[in-house]
């Protein structure tokens, strides 16, 4: 923990950043795979999205206090214990994401009729979530084993796992959509694979997760120090897991709160009334702009992972003022980069709704809504960094009440209140969510800001 901090938080944020890109372009591969059959496909593939979310939220109690534990060991110089640490996360994290892959598949006619879906997209909706779900099988390796190696201030295996299997997820996508034969675009002179049509997304999906949990095992086996898989250490250790669950606890009720409001956010926009405009359509358009809007999220993540990393080791070796600098700095270089989205977004609105649907009323509805959204993405990535580095210091509980403030008094509200109500379209639900960004990046600043976090013992 020595050197130009302006300099280790670069190099820890490229790694992590190449590998968002990548999951990023899977994510838009998908949503213009689904917009090149009609807007049910994309409705369905925007609603599997979020469901996904909920997948992972279990697992983050674990990665999150694993990212702490491990990154103050590390920075202490206490390398065995930080071994420890991770192989008993990851039995604690693989038993979760089992259990959650199990809920999520009960629970996918649930989630149909909570979002207000009948006909076909019900049908390909109900389809999709189930195969999806036998993809979290392994997220539990795969989450827990990237929080280790990042708070072990390794992010370049972490980049080139994820990163391979975002490829891997876009070539069999493509691969079972359409299918592999004469007729196909991936031309053969005898049909190896039939087309699958939509679910063939949800194939590409499953079949990339479970390979990144199974590359996860590999490397982590081979190990490198610090860290290495040994079966005689993943065994429950109760000290440890509750060390975990005390770090985790928070920001996994933070993910739930957010999930549970984007889930009635989504709801909301369900209902939207707009003259003339079918509901399909108009969850169509929010799912594009929400998709597209994950961009920000690349640059903020990545530098949110550095910060927490440098944050965590920083604490461990006793060096406050770099600590309380990392967040700082992480928070100006990703700064820079906001204001090049916003202007992107702002200006190339229309082109970027164009490019991702072929249907003009999604073009028309999405739109002016995307300009509007331009306007919050420095908030949201301020928002984003402060949170992330709070979380490596294991400050989870702030974090949580301002997600609990700004999702249920002023997200939800505000969009039924301007997008049901009033009926102000997409505009006018996305207000509640602007509102919402707004509020959590000023507390989030205002927190880091005050570096009480710089007292908390993990």
């Amino acid at each position: 923990m020595h050197g130009n901090l302006r300099q280790q938080i670069l190099v820890l944020a490229v790694p992590t950043l190449l590998q968002q890109f990548l999951t990023f372009c899977v994510g838009m591969f998908d949503t213009w795979l689904s917009g090149r059959i009609d807007a049910a496909a994309t409705s369905a593939i925007g609603m599997s999205a979020y469901i996904g979310w909920l997948g992972g939220l279990l697992v983050m109690s674990v990665s999150v206090g694993t990212t702490a534990l491990v990154s103050r060991n590390c920075g202490a110089g206490e390398l065995t214990h930080a071994n420890r640490v991770m192989n008993v996360s990851l039995l604690l994290g693989q038993v979760l994401g089992v259990v959650m892959s199990i809920v999520l598949f009960l629970m996918a006619p649930v989630f149909v009729a909570g979002f207000n879906m009948t006909g076909r997209t019900a049908e390909i909706a109900l389809n999709y979530l189930r195969l999806d779900a036998c993809g979290h099988l392994l997220t539990g390796v795969t989450m827990v084993g990237v929080a280790a190696l990042r708070g072990a201030g390794d992010m370049k295996r972490p980049m080139a796992i994820l990163g391979a299997i975002s490829i891997l997820n876009m070539i069999v996508s493509v691969s079972l959509v359409y299918g592999i034969g004469p007729d196909s675009p991936i031309n053969f002179p005898m049909q190896l694979l039939p087309a699958f049509g939509v679910y063939g997304i949800a194939g590409g999906t499953v079949t990339a997760r479970l390979m990144g949990g199974l590359a996860m095992l590999f490397v982590l086996r081979i190990g490198s120090d610090p860290l290495k898989l040994s079966v005689s250490l993943m065994k429950p250790d109760t000290v440890i897991v509750r060390r975990l669950v005390s770090l985790g606890r928070f920001a996994a009720a933070d993910s739930l709160l957010n999930w549970c409001g984007q889930f009635t956010f989504l709801m909301i926009i369900r209902r939207v009334v707009m003259p003339g405009v079918s509901d399909d359509v108009v969850f169509a358009a929010h799912v594009v702009g929400i998709q597209v809007e994950a961009i920000t999220y690349l640059p903020a993540m990545a530098w949110g992972q550095a910060a927490a990393t440098v944050v965590g080791q920083s604490l461990g070796a006793g060096k406050l003022k770099r600590a309380y600098k990392a967040g700082f700095e992480a928070a100006l270089q990703c700064g820079m980069l906001a204001t090049l989205v916003t202007g992107i977004f702002f200006f190339g609105a229309k082109a970027i709704y164009t490019a991702m649907h072929q249907d003009p009323q999604v073009v028309a509805v999405g739109t002016p809504a995307f300009q509007a959204l331009a306007m919050f993405q420095l908030p949201l990535i301020l928002f984003l960094v402060f949170r992330t580095a709070l979380h490596g210091a294991g400050d989870t509980r702030f974090p949580m009440l301002v997600s609990l403030t700004g999702v249920f008094l002023l997200r939800l509200p505000g969009a039924w209140l301007m997008g049901v109500y009033f009926q102000f379209g997409l505009v006018g639900a996305w207000c509640g969510m602007f509102a919402d960004i707004f509020l959590r990046a000023c507390l989030m600043t205002w927190r880091y800001s005050r570096a009480r976090w710089l007292r908390i013992q993990v």
